[in-house]
């Protein structure tokens, strides 16, 4: 989070965007789409297709990061066995991106090496990388899309964190994903548009959790539902396959029938009927009937609440979302009960939504909120890319979660101010006899974390910017009637600057401890330059 890299500059990202890109969308919210633009005209799904607009060269941007911390606690041992060290990093990569008029690309990757002056062991390389396209394969209605992801992440949310100086091994992992997705979108009609898309997903990882696991998804989206008048419909249909190396498959399938009503332009009801079923059990599956309803009311371009509840195999499902957004401030809540088989850290749920916050705040300003964009950016805070990053924990199994996030934010000339509350609680609903025991959700029947992450921002000058982070969370893992926890808390204090247009400097002090299954205390301070050429 101190850590100030040079980025190439970013058009900022709406909160539809942000939410996309977290993970798949639950089924029930499906009948949201409407919100998030996917049946906006002729071209489905988020704002058209990514080759839209002027091009321009394909261009490579060389970087190179390179950083010196000290830490009195490398190894983030328990008290009594603190080893302080010094560590320097370099990481050289690369950044590139085009756009022609049948394409759209963008792609990142750096190597990270971490050199110890005495604790030789803790010494390790890593390849960081992110990378997204679309290519316009006819006329705008047969599409791919590819993607390609690595990083380290956690194994258990109860232990220290993957990244940094001060790290412990046992709980890191190298995760690398690389996905291609085509899909055909058609139009009929002046309301009624579809979409059948399939996508596979390789998933690889360190440590034996993910060896060369495949995904597979096909699905469907058919109907009118962005547009009533004042009735509306849409179909939807999702098949799930999972393939592992050392654990059996798992498959999802679902189908629905959603039906809209517009009282009025503010105000929409919804309905669905459908059937799913999967393979979660050990012996058989299990089938269900899906059958809910929902609203959708916005009072004023600045408000919008909506919600769904859903009869779901594991009982009650719903997603229910509140925003937001003044001039110069913005508020949100979600809260959400599904299945899901990826999820996000603590503290990434904390920190993306403390980006939306900041986005939505200026959402509303002159320039269309490219300076709280711009204020996030500029202050030293991390991209989305950077948030997501980090943010899965390596498992096997499917789960339900039920999450409720709390964000909002404040943003001036000159200070900035954000606020995330996070809750979430997953029960594993796949068998354990169909996993392999290791990951966070083969090893605990149900893992809670709830937690908050304030940060503020001060420029200091034109180039010249302080940021302050005060983190805390919990966490519990729950097998057999046994609880294990882990209580931590985070603060740092930071300032960058600007050495031209070209390389930018920053210098970090960070306290972060730990008590429970995992136990430490650690101070360290860094001072990193990013540079690019």
């Amino acid at each position: 989070m101190a850590t100030a890299k040079m980025r190439p500059a970013r058009k900022p990202l709406s909160l539809c965007v942000l939410a996309a890109c977290v993970g798949a969308v639950p089924a029930m919210a499906v009948a949201d789409y409407a919100s998030t633009g996917l049946f906006n005209g002729a071209t489905p799904q988020g704002s058209g297709f990514a080759g839209e607009g002027p091009s321009n060269n394909w261009r490579i941007e060389p970087t190179l990061g390179v950083g010196l911390t000290w830490s009195d606690n490398v190894r983030l041992s328990n008290e009594g066995k603190h080893v302080a060290d010094w560590s320097l990093r370099v990481e050289p990569g690369f950044a590139t991106s085009g756009r022609t008029s049948r394409s759209y690309g963008s792609f990142r990757a750096s190597v990270n090496a971490n050199v110890y002056a005495s604790e030789d062991s803790l010494n390790r390389t890593n390849l960081n990388m992110y990378g997204t396209g679309t290519v316009d394969l006819y006329e705008r209605k047969l599409l791919l899309d590819a993607s390609a992801t690595a990083s380290q992440e956690q194994i258990t949310t109860l232990g220290a964190p993957a990244g940094g100086a001060a790290y412990n091994p046992n709980n890191a992992t190298q995760l690398t994903t690389f996905s291609l997705s085509p899909y055909f979108r058609w139009q009929w009609g002046a309301r009624e548009n579809g979409e059948i898309r399939y996508r596979a997903t390789l998933s690889d990882s360190s440590n034996n959790f993910l060896n060369n696991s495949l995904r597979q998804d096909v699905s469907l989206v058919v109907g009118n539902g962005a547009s009533p008048d004042p009735l509306g419909w849409f179909l939807t249909g999702n098949h799930s396959v999972i393939k592992y190396d050392t654990a059996n498959d798992s498959k999802t399938s679902d189908a629905r029938l959603y039906g809209i009503y517009a009282i009025d332009p503010m105000f929409k009801l919804r309905a669905d009927v459908g059937y799913e079923r999967n393979n979660f059990a050990a012996f058989g599956g299990e089938e269900q009937q899906i059958y809910g309803g929902g609203f959708e009311w916005t009072p004023s371009p600045r408000t919008r609440f909506a919600g769904m509840t859903e009869k779901r195999f594991f009982g009650n499902g719903y997603n229910y979302e509140f925003t937001w957004r003044g001039a110069l401030s913005s508020f949100s809540a979600t809260f959400v009960r599904d299945v899901t088989t990826t999820s996000s850290t603590l503290s990434s749920l904390q920190l993306l939504g403390l980006m939306v916050a900041y986005a939505e705040a200026g959402s509303k300003s002159p320039d269309g909120g490219k300076s709280a964009a711009k204020t996030w950016h500029d202050r030293g805070l991390p991209y989305l890319e950077e948030i997501l990053a980090g943010a899965t924990f390596v498992t096997r199994s499917y789960y339900l979660e039920k999450r409720a996030q709390v964000s909002g934010g404040l943003t001036g000339a000159r200070n900035g101010l954000a606020l995330s509350l996070t809750y979430t609680d997953r029960r594993r609903l796949v068998d354990p006899a169909l996993l392999v025991p290791g990951d966070q959700l083969a090893n605990f029947d149900v893992v809670e974390d709830m937690g908050g992450t304030l940060v503020f921002n001060h420029r200091l000058t034109p180039i010249s910017n302080l940021t302050a982070l005060l983190g805390a969370s919990r966490s519990n893992g729950e097998t057999l009637g046994l609880t294990t926890t882990t209580r931590r808390r985070d603060a740092s204090l930071s300032g960058s600057t600007s050495f031209g247009q070209s390389i930018i400097g920053s210098v970090s002090y960070r306290y972060q401890a730990s008590r429970g299954a995992s136990s430490y205390d650690e101070n360290s301070v860094a001072a990193t330059l990013g540079m690019r050429f």
